[in-house]
């Protein structure tokens, strides 16, 4: 057990500093290395470090991934995000055009892809417009974490979710997809509160730029595919065998090489995953989690769904919110009331990515590839993410449990 929590602790500093002087590692190959020293250090053999791999949960990443990637390459999404924050809208409306095209979006693709894609036309913008960028980045990044989960497809560890819970898709969007929208909304006017003095035009608005070029083909035949496969997710459908069918159906209607389109796959969160799991199943297989049960918040009632939501917005922060679901869900079954559980930590462990600029990987996507306007920091960025990670999540945690009381079946 000693062993485990050691490799286990190397392994978490080594995701959350991300980066030493002397060790130019990122967080993939910091969970590599863990899932290494399980195994070299002797709790897990091979074998049981490769049954430690949950393949849907790849699975399901892998297909998203591709069908984002034709979206992406037929430029639909930056043509869709450019009509969306054209600059002849005042800058109110662009602000709200971001929460709610962002919230939406992260929806149905993965919210790490649409900060990817949406990121460089949002400063492209501003800066022709002569707007703050601050405002409409802090929209961008907090709205993207906020509406993925709405669907188990929004996030990854929504993903994981779904696979150890075996929520429907269609049950659990009907649940959570009130909430996104409702805390979409509260987003919005907080946002408005607090920086509408500052949206202003400047004196760069008589800018101007090319629109994106679509490829109408292409985008058209897979948007049809995504329709298809979210159609045969609310039908009952298998997660991810219909993400990697949708995958593969998308890569035979479009006739074109995806050699492309797999070049730029996040072949890293890939690793990221099937490494964590390695690493997780040896302080499971440990008994280092059976340890720790004793330790967390067990209630059904409000000081246990209060205590639940703060162990697991401060664990997701400390350890990031997809390692922390992955040591959650072996113990969640086991609390009462297990499938509000469920839903609670779905949405604890995806809005506690708003109260950090490290807190998701979506924030450093839009801070990164905003790092030329240096307006982003990490106090810049915690002045608001406080505010709406306390609204958000006792706004979410409040209407579970009234809906669950309401309609406990």
């Amino acid at each position: 057990m000693l062993t485990a929590v050691l490799v286990f602790a190397v392994t978490y500093v080594l995701i959350a500093a991300r980066r030493f002087s002397l060790l130019h590692i990122g967080r993939p190959a910091g969970a590599l290395l863990g899932a290494v020293g399980m195994v070299l250090l002797g709790v897990l053999t091979p074998r049981e470090a490769y049954a430690c791999v949950d393949l849907p949960t790849i699975g399901l990443l892998f297909g998203m991934m591709v069908l984002t990637g034709y979206l992406r390459e037929a430029g639909l999404f930056s043509a869709v995000v450019w009509r969306t924050l054209d600059r002849r809208w005042s800058p109110r409306a662009v602000l709200g055009g971001v929460v709610w095209l962002s919230g939406l979006a992260s929806a149905f693709l993965v919210n790490d892809t649409v900060c990817l894609m949406m990121t460089p036309l949002l400063c492209a913008l501003a800066e022709a417009s002569g707007l703050e960028p601050l405002p409409f980045l802090l929209a961008l990044a907090t709205s993207a974490n906020i509406g993925s989960v709405a669907t188990l497809a929004g996030n990854p560890q929504n993903m994981l979710i779904g696979m150890a819970s075996g929520i429907p898709y269609r049950e659990y969007l009907l649940v959570m997809a009130p909430v996104a929208a409702l805390c979409l909304g509260l987003n919005h006017w907080l946002l408005l509160a607090v920086f509408g003095k500052r949206l202003r035009s400047g004196p760069g608005a008589e800018a101007s730029g090319e629109a994106p070029r679509v490829k109408r083909a292409i985008a058209t035949r897979s948007l049809l595919v995504l329709a298809g496969v979210v159609l045969a997710w609310l039908l009952g459908a298998d997660l991810a065998f219909t993400a990697i069918c949708g995958a593969a159906l998308v890569i035979l209607v479009n006739r074109i090489s995806p050699s492309k389109v797999f070049r730029d796959l996040d072949w890293p969160l890939l690793l990221f995953f099937a490494a964590l799991f390695v690493v997780v199943g040896g302080v499971e297989r440990a008994g280092v989690v059976a340890a720790l049960r004793a330790w967390l918040p067990a209630g059904g009632g409000a000081a246990g769904i209060a205590g639940f939501t703060v162990v697991s917005v401060a664990a997701s922060n400390l350890f990031s919110n997809v390692p922390f679901v992955l040591v959650a869900a072996r113990w969640v079954q086991g609390l009462p009331a297990p499938r509000l559980h469920w839903y609670l930590l779905a949405l604890t462990s995806t809005f506690a990515g708003n109260l950090t600029l490290v807190g998701s990987m979506a924030n450093l996507i839009v801070a990164e590839l905003s790092g030329g306007l240096r307006v982003m920091g990490f106090r810049q960025y915690f002045r608001y993410g406080a505010l709406v990670t306390l609204v958000t999540t006792v706004a979410g945690v409040l209407y579970l449990v009234l809906a669950f009381a309401l309609w406990p079946g």
